[in-house]
């Protein structure tokens, strides 16, 4: 039986608590049906979309994680293969069966999400960028979620604008960090590209997130203020991968949290 503390660290369970908070910000930022057990099941689904898409990760990474991750649960026996997929499937079945429960059309999506994830797993994740674009959507779509589950999809829209390029910039990263363990295994971006043409792959797609910003702030020059952190600390995660240093997914992740704090902190008309 896996620990409590090997499970959490399977799982993920800081993203995952970021899917649930992505989930509740889609649905304050929709402004549609104020139905809070909805908005509750479609974050618990997302959570558990999360956990599924990390564990299973896991269990398709653990050759190239006793290299590049030697501490994650697998690899460092903490947990079994066969505990880990347990953990993935069960993660699925409620993930689906919680965003059903949320909306229908929500349930039918996340087995289209479910599919994916193990699609990139078994092969996707292989392809370089196509791999991190899929990631970068899918790890958006808890703004989706929680904007379907008030009734309102088509808000989400703007967040995910301004989503997908800061996730992308974190895969890239990611896939720059873990290069010496990837290599022959994988075609990540900065293999295909070389780490120079990565790092500027990844510069550019935080461009587009700084340009999403700005749209946000145009008409609330409060968010200009208080989404200043957010800034601080994307520019401080580009400036580390283009010195080639370790940290900038942290940083990015980071500056994902005080992006949505700051939409919640400003008020918008």
């Amino acid at each position: 039986m896996p620990s409590a503390s090997a499970l959490l660290a399977l799982v993920r369970w800081e993203n995952a608590l970021i899917s649930a908070a992505g989930v509740a910000v889609g649905a304050w930022w929709a402004r549609g049906d104020p139905a809070a057990l909805r908005v509750l099941a479609a974050a618990v689904g997302a959570v558990m979309l999360a956990a599924h898409a990390n564990a299973y990760n896991d269990v398709c990474d653990r050759e190239i994680d006793v290299i590049a991750h030697p501490r994650r649960p697998l690899p460092s026996g903490r947990m079994s293969v066969r505990a880990a997929l347990a953990v993935a499937a069960v993660a699925a079945v409620l993930g689906v069966a919680l965003s059903a429960a949320a909306r229908p059309a929500l349930g039918t999506m996340s087995l289209g999400v479910v599919a994916l994830m193990v699609a990139y797993n078994r092969g996707i994740k292989r392809m370089g960028l196509p791999g991190n674009l899929l990631v970068a959507l899918l790890a958006s779509f808890p703004f989706l979620y929680g904007a379907w589950a008030v009734g309102r999809p088509r808000a989400a829209l703007a967040l995910l604008a301004l989503a997908v390029p800061l996730h992308l910039a974190r895969e890239i990263a990611k896939d720059l960090e873990d290069a010496h363990a990837d290599t022959g295994r994988r075609q990540t971006l900065p293999i295909a590209l070389g780490p120079r043409g990565a790092r500027w792959s990844l510069v550019a797609a935080l461009a587009l997130f700084v340009a999403a910003l700005a749209r946000f702030a145009i008409h609330r020059p409060l968010f200009a203020v208080v989404v200043t952190p957010a800034l601080a600390l994307t520019a401080l995660g580009a400036y580390r991968a283009l010195r080639g240093e370790h940290g900038s997914p942290v940083l990015f992740k980071t500056a994902m949290v005080c992006a949505m704090a700051s939409l919640v902190a400003a008020p918008r008309g």
